[in-house]
């Protein structure tokens, strides 16, 4: 197919993919009657390497399905060599035959970029780094992310739902909201769902199973907390049932398994001497497939949404991550009236004093930057 692109601060007309290519893929997928009308995704760093695995998955058809084409907004910033890495990405697109691909942009204009977007996931920010002041990296990120919320706010769609990547996410995500205050803030979400993923992988190991055999693994408070594991199921099986309950597999659940997920990503730095941007670009797909077709039956998933009047006493006006049903459509519920160990409030309780630690610092900046 051929995928319409363009560069810099303007965008050409949008041309629809091959009709017949459409045909075909419905007829792969569910059988749905394509839309006439395609879905605009705003992607921004998306010459990153996250953005390189995670543009032909949404390209795919696999996180919007098969009744709707895709137009990819993408931006990063106006520098030779990241124009040149978009430009090859572009190619790539181009020649990758994406069935579901109506068209592409690659741009370093915001108003391009996020122009009527349906959806934006916002994959960049300013990490935190070893021997960094923190209050000059949340300065930074109010920076980034205010610019991001007012773009959103002037040219998206006010129904846009955004997901933003970036660390601290949750914080940057309450950032983004704040400066777009014409969007609900419901409408800002954190991903929370690569901890998620990585804590279903390696029960799944454990229990000889397949990572999608592992269900209902929650995240609570933020990137980077230890999952809650009393609601998972593995093949259909409490997680007690589903690994033996002998004092090997408890002091593994308890102590081995949060100090390996907590130093997956530097795991995964140090084999391949970069980031784990595979598995988070899938975890920013299968977030957003949720977001849009709905969760499956009988399944949440973790998800940093607004805190205001959550059903676990977690205080008003934060991104906080939570436990979700999606509904499709980027409509979502908190799953309510779930038990909770001591153990888990005591770490809940810890990830909200993080959360409004880091809110208080990054106000001091709204005016300032």
């Amino acid at each position: 197919m051929g995928a319409s692109s363009s560069h810099g601060g303007s965008a050409r007309n949008d041309t629809p993919c091959c009709a017949a290519g459409l045909r075909a893929a419905e007829k792969r997928g569910s059988g749905a009657t394509l839309s006439a009308e395609p879905i605009r995704v705003a992607v921004s760093g998306a010459a990153g390497q996250i953005g390189y695995s995670l543009l032909p998955m949404l390209a795919s058809g696999f996180a919007f399905g098969p009744a709707r084409s895709v137009v990819l907004q993408c931006m990063d910033l106006n520098l030779e060599g990241v124009r040149e890495n978009m430009r090859g990405i572009e190619m790539e697109l181009q020649d990758g035959n994406f069935p579901m691909l109506h068209s592409v942009i690659f741009t370093t204009d915001e108003t391009v970029a996020f122009r009527d977007a349906d959806y934006a996931i916002l994959l960049g920010s300013f990490p935190r780094q070893e021997g960094r002041d923190r209050r000059e990296t949340m300065q930074k990120n109010v920076l980034i992310f205010r610019t991001m919320g007012h773009a959103i706010q002037e040219h998206a769609k006010k129904t846009c739902m955004v997901t933003v990547v970036g660390n601290p996410s949750a914080t940057n995500a309450f950032i983004c909201g704040h400066f777009a205050p014409q969007l609900p803030r419901q409408n800002f979400i954190a991903l929370t769902r690569l901890d998620q993923h990585r804590a279903c992988g390696q029960l799944a190991k454990r229990a000889g199973a397949c990572p999608s055999d592992v269900k209902n693994v929650i995240v609570w408070g933020a990137h980077t907390k230890t999952p809650d594991f009393d609601h998972c199921t593995i093949r259909g099986q409490p997680i007690a049932q589903a690994l033996a309950s002998d004092d090997q597999h408890q002091q593994w659940l308890r102590d081995e398994l949060p100090q390996e997920l907590s130093q997956r990503g530097a795991s995964i730095l140090k084999a391949r001497r970069q980031g784990g941007a595979m598995s988070t670009a899938r975890a920013v797909a299968c977030h957003v497939r949720d977001l849009h077709m709905g969760t499956r039956s009988g399944e949440f998933a973790s998800m940093g949404v607004w805190s205001s009047g959550n059903p676990y006493g977690v205080d008003n006006g934060l991104v906080f991550s939570l436990p979700v049903l999606c509904h499709g459509a980027g409509r979502y519920s908190v799953v309510a009236g779930l038990q909770r160990s001591d153990s888990c409030k005591e770490m809940m309780r810890a990830a909200e004093a993080e959360l409004l630690a880091e809110r208080d610092v990054a106000k001091e900046f709204f005016g300032s930057t």
